[in-house]
């Protein structure tokens, strides 16, 4: 029986991560979908999704990455295997792009369960998750941080005793004494009355601060020379004395053994080969005049 295959990809408004949980947990798989499913987040569980319709077993669960799993539906032949589902889940700004690879799917029906993701998956999660998107026609309200407390002159913390500390008491001295802050009022608080309270009895005139006396410095003692302790003479330092040499006693160079000299071969005389006699050369006898010319 022949194999065939399909692919199909698209874009949802969501965090990768969030897809993938939505996608293995059974109420945010039926919610994305609008389909009763059963899931069990384990490899190797048994789930049913679109109604019934589509069922297989969980083969991989790659958090936030990729899940593999075994697909079969009712209109399946009875001989026919499981075909296999990878979805892959990748960033892309602030969305997901979902990779859905199908494979091993019975001759002929193969556009069926193309069209089966697009309407059944696709779609409606694209729609479930963007309701959850801010809507662009409305934007968030911008908040304006406080301005920063403003600063008590007449609080001004006095530290040490110096000619700073003797100003500042001064001046408070001239300007009296300082009145009572007024008790914070506004829409957030509540004033707390007892039942028993008494009235409150009339302020009394703020006696003036007596004028603060000037303090008197005391004299700085006058440094008193430090006596230099003199320095201890250097001792010459006491030079050991150097130890004598010790001659180094010579070895003996080893006699050498005279070397036996090898009594040279005697030549043996090489034998001259007799030269070879020579032949004599036999005469040609001289050619006899032709007969029949005579001497003139």
């Amino acid at each position: 029986m022949k194999k065939e295959a399909l692919r199909v990809t698209s874009t949802i408004p969501v965090a990768p991560t969030t897809l993938y949980f939505a996608w293995i947990d059974s109420t945010h798989h039926s919610s994305m979908t609008g389909q009763t499913a059963k899931l069990d987040p384990v490899v190797g569980a048994k789930y049913s999704c679109c109604n019934g319709y589509v069922t297989g077993k969980l083969v991989i669960l790659d958090l936030g990455r990729r899940i593999v799993e075994s697909w079969r539906t009712t209109d399946f032949p009875r001989d026919a295997a499981d075909s296999r589902v990878e979805v892959h889940f990748e960033t892309f700004g602030m969305s997901t792009r979902i990779l859905i690879l199908h494979t091993e799917i019975p001759e002929g029906q193969s556009e069926k369960y193309k069209a089966l993701w697009n309407e059944r998956y696709i779609a409606p999660m694209r729609a479930y998750f963007s309701k959850f998107l801010p809507d662009p026609r409305n934007p968030p309200v911008r908040r304006v941080p406080p301005p920063p407390p403003e600063d008590d002159d007449d609080e001004v913390p006095m530290r040490g005793k110096g000619k700073l500390a003797a100003r500042l008491a001064a001046a408070k001295a001239q300007r009296g004494a300082v009145a009572p802050k007024a008790a914070p009022s506004g829409p957030g608080l509540r004033k707390v009355e007892s039942k028993s309270a008494k009235p409150a009895a009339p302020a009394k005139a703020a006696k003036p601060a007596p004028a603060a006396k000037p303090v008197a410095k005391k004299p700085t003692p006058a440094a008193k020379p430090l006596a230099k302790k003199p320095t201890p003479a250097a001792k010459p330092a006491a030079k050991k004395p150097t130890p004598a040499a010790k001659p180094v006693a010579k070895k003996p160079a080893p006699a050498k053994k005279p070397v036996a000299k090898k009594p040279a071969l005697a030549k043996k005389p090489i034998a001259k080969k007799p030269a070879p006699a020579k032949k004599p050369v036999a005469k040609k006898p001289a050619p006899k005049p032709a007969k029949g010319k005579k001497k003139r």
